[in-house]
């Protein structure tokens, strides 16, 4: 953004200031509403209800002169007032960041209506919600995703601009803007199919029958399923609802009957006789069986769905700029963290990522590749 804060030196008279600081402080009230749809969403609670925020360690109500974008977090040093309890810093940097985040909108945006710059922003605001629940629990609430794309086929339609394209007529870009959309949730559901095709099998076969044991770890927080000497971690196996893992000529323990297939899914196990067992039922299964194989995406839909939020804001154009600069932040991170050796990684906060430089840098990303890249 250091492109949008150079234009302040000597460009920007007092009035110009007013709009960025109205919506820069719009935004870490947001942000402080947004920190609730982070928390409740993923636990399937509703966003009004309850009506007031309250203590994520004991539950208490808080007051709204103790509920204060970033001040309150600062002033109680990031303690819960209530109980003493240890407050993430996740709640004031959603705050901070969603304040930077509009008053850097309206300032990129001068110019523009301010139904446009709110638009944008409410875009901004489904970005920063999806960005932090896929970090948090690598899920991406579609309801989210529809809010971001109403609010991108809203600015295309005030500003066509906003796609990189010439036209300026309002049907054009709603044209643009659901071209955009179409071939963000396209180009990443391909890419996931590719993936699965390519990497999402996994087969292993054993001479001789082997003994399987499924339990949850030391900790309490994951499933393990130990197959002779293999070990396979639940959360790996399974991280999208048509993930599919089958054991074959196996047995269950404590069930009569011929070895046959057992079917494994988030949902639970079915039988060879069509009998389904919910696993959370169980505190663990055993039995034997000569091998397994695995089917699971290697991207999540979940991705898929975020492509298409960008793509109504962003156009094509920021869509094919998206998916290869996503890479290379998402790499760095996963050698950093080691992430994807037996943990999932979440490619969402990366493609947004992407997405955000697009948005602020466009233009001049576009002309060093034609200065660099394209000009003999």
């Amino acid at each position: 953004m250091e492109a949008i804060l150079q234009e302040i030196e000597g460009t920007l008279t007092a009035e110009d200031w007013v709009l960025p600081i109205l919506f820069g402080a719009v935004g870490a009230c947001v942000g402080s509403f947004l920190n609730v749809v982070i928390y409740r969403l993923p636990r399937g609670m509703r966003v009004n209800e309850p009506k007031r925020s309250f203590c994520p360690r004991c539950g208490a109500a808080i007051p709204w002169y103790r509920n204060l974008p970033i001040i309150s977090w600062l002033l109680l040093r990031g303690k819960g007032a209530c109980c003493g309890g240890r407050i993430s810093v996740q709640y004031p940097l959603v705050e901070l960041g969603t304040a930077l985040l509009f008053f850097c909108t309206a300032l990129h945006l001068e110019g523009e209506t301010a139904w446009t710059i709110a638009a944008v922003c409410v875009w901004m605001a489904a970005m920063i919600t999806l960005f932090c629940i896929d970090c948090l629990h690598m899920i991406v609430p579609v309801r989210v995703v529809l809010v971001a794309t109403a609010a991108g086929v809203a600015a295309a339609l005030s500003a066509p601009w906003l796609l990189a394209t010439p036209c300026w007529e309002s049907t054009e870009g709603l044209f643009r803007s659901a071209v955009g959309a179409a071939t963000g949730y396209a180009l990443l559901r391909g890419v996931a199919l590719l993936g699965r095709a390519l990497f999402g099998h996994n087969r292993r076969q054993y001479p001789t029958p082997q003994e399987w044991h499924l339990r949850e770890n030391t900790e309490g927080t994951d499933l393990l399923l130990s197959i002779g000497e293999d070990t396979l971690t639940w959360s790996e196996l399974f991280r999208e609802e048509s993930d599919r893992l089958h054991l074959t000529t196996a047995t269950l323990r404590g069930r009569d009957g011929a070895p046959g297939e057992l079917h494994f899914s988030p949902e639970g196990l079915r039988l060879p006789d069509g009998s389904h067992l919910r696993l959370e039922d169980y505190t663990e299964l055993r039995g034997t069986c000569t091998g397994y194989a695995s089917r699971r995406e290697a991207m999540g839909s979940g991705d898929a769905w975020i492509a298409l939020g960008i793509g109504s804001l962003l156009g094509w154009q920021g869509v094919l700029f998206m998916l290869p600069a996503s890479t290379i932040p998402a790499l760095l991170w996963a050698l950093v963290t080691r992430t994807g050796r037996g943990v999932p990684l979440p490619y969402g906060p990366w493609l947004i990522t992407a997405a955000l430089a697009w948005f602020f840098y466009g233009p001049e990303i576009t002309s060093f590749y034609i200065d660099h890249c394209l000009t003999p």
